[in-house]
């Protein structure tokens, strides 16, 4: 289970990953290492955006889903909206407060995981 975090408080997603055993890293995985829950730190420069994009078309079948927080937070949010996989990319509004934006996104992660059924909604 590959599980990336952008624009998500280190908090929120270190208390996700404790929740549901899941490792969390500050970067995509190589292929082959256990997967887990990737908190992707900000990417500003073109040349990071570039490796970024490169790092998820070689590993676009290992992840499950892509996480954003505030999509109108950064200009990079599109690049990593582009190179996720269909159906795989998730925003969540930052304007929530820090309980209720946990909230959503272990509901995805739940999902992801098989432990809420997609119809229940998100």
């Amino acid at each position: 289970m590959n599980i990336l975090l952008y624009g998500v408080p280190t908090g929120i997603a270190g208390r996700i990953a404790e929740r549901y055993s899941l490792k969390m890293t500050s970067s995509l995985v190589a292929p082959g290492e256990p997967a887990g829950l990737q908190l992707i730190p900000p990417m500003s420069s073109p040349r990071q955006l570039l490796a970024f994009y490169n790092a998820m078309l070689v590993r676009e079948s290992e992840i499950d889903a892509v996480i954003v927080c505030d999509r109108g937070s950064c200009d990079a949010v599109s690049t990593v909206q582009y190179c996720s996989p269909q159906g795989k990319f998730f925003t969540v509004s930052g304007d929530t407060d820090e309980e209720e934006l946990e909230y959503a996104i272990s509901r995805i992660v739940e999902t992801k995981l098989g432990r809420v059924c997609a119809h229940e909604g998100l």
